[in-house]
């Protein structure tokens, strides 16, 4: 607009300067030339200086106006391109932050999502082993009262042969018919099972192998884990741990131990449609069965089918260790007599799980 303004400017001033110019030429030839009764004559020259005095004014005061006029385009020029240059710089950092906004947003949702598909596959998991456990609970109540009911004496029958007949039912039977009953279940279900059930044929607990409480109770002085860290720890892992964890797969094996160790193993259930689904061949056995379970070594590794056999007895040795792991971080607090106790129990576990009851 600066632009058309100049050059209006312009061409007024070129015809104002056309105009007088013509009217100069006129003012000059009339003068110069004028008619007397018929008879032409030539005047004096008249002076212009006081019209060329003032033209020049008006033209220096045109270009004074025009030298303005030009330092205010050149200014909003300015301008206009500084603002330019901050709109476009707006308009990046905006699309810079809506786009860090939306990749924010999008790995939120996503961490969301896995988040509640691992909770509903847990909660899954565990519906699923309470069922199994309330089954086991009833069919362990039920076999204990016929236990029982075949233990009960008859009124015509004398003291000693109630006595006899109790005799023949050593405890080892007992435990015969229900490992029998629940031989597919897992060998943690079935040890909670037993703890929750008072079995009056149960061993009597003060008989203890006092050699191996001894070594628990030294350990207990400096509780360090590993193989070689004490005897206590040594005979564990040479009776028990290494035992249940020997599979045909061996560097597999080795690699779930270290895990284990370092308490950085991940165990779930797998959910799947149909039961042709699961055949899969076993990571460990490496046979083609029933892989109802998977296994990861690490926060971000592979997964490993598993069948039940390999999930027990992997469990049975991850639960020693978490117990191990809380005795050494004084979680906790019953006595010396008690630990040992549950130490006997965990040890027990293993024992079922590696022999699949």
């Amino acid at each position: 607009m600066m632009t058309m303004e100049r050059t209006s400017l312009a061409n007024t001033i070129e015809s104002l300067l056309d105009h007088r110019s013509d009217v100069s030429d006129a003012n000059s030839v009339d003068s110069a030339f004028s008619i007397e009764n018929g008879v032409v004559t030539t005047p004096e020259p008249i002076e212009h200086s006081t019209s060329s005095a003032t033209l020049l004014n008006e033209l220096q005061r045109v270009k004074e106006d025009l030298k303005s006029k030009d330092i205010e385009i050149q200014r909003a020029h300015e301008i206009r391109e500084n603002t330019d240059r901050e709109i476009e710089d707006l308009t990046a950092s905006l699309f810079e932050s809506a786009h860090s906004m939306v990749e924010q947003a999008k790995y939120a949702q996503a961490n969301a999502e896995q988040k509640l598909k691992t909770a509903n596959q847990t909660v899954d998991a565990l519906v699923l082993e309470n069922t199994q456990l309330k089954k086991s609970v009833s069919e362990l109540k039920e076999i204990i009262n016929n236990c029982r009911s075949s233990l009960i004496p008859n009124r015509s029958s004398p003291v000693t042969s109630v006595l006899s007949s109790t005799e023949q039912q050593p405890e080892s039977s007992i435990r015969r018919i229900v490992r029998e009953k629940l031989h597919k279940r897992s060998s943690s279900d079935l040890q909670q099972s037993l703890s929750s059930i008072d079995i009056s044929t149960k061993m009597d607990t003060n008989v203890v192998d006092t050699v191996l409480l001894r070594e628990f109770a030294r350990w207990e002085e400096k509780p360090l884990i590993g193989c070689d860290s004490s005897a206590f720890m040594h005979r564990i892992y040479s009776e028990d741990i290494l035992p249940c964890l020997t599979f045909p797969n061996a560097d597999l094996s080795s690699r779930i131990l270290t895990a284990i160790e370092q308490n950085d193993v991940t165990m779930e259930t797998c959910h799947m449609r149909t039961i042709d689904e699961n055949m899969k061949i076993c990571s460990l056995m490496g046979d083609l069965c029933q892989c109802n379970y998977r296994v990861r070594l690490g926060e971000n590794g592979e997964w490993y089918p598993i069948s039940r056999l390999s999930r027990n007895r992997i469990a049975s040795v991850c639960d020693f260790f978490t117990f191990i792991r809380h005795v050494q971080s004084g979680l906790v607090k019953s006595d010396t007599r008690n630990r040992y106790n549950k130490i006997i129990e965990l040890r027990k576990q293993m024992a079922f799980a590696r022999l699949g009851l």
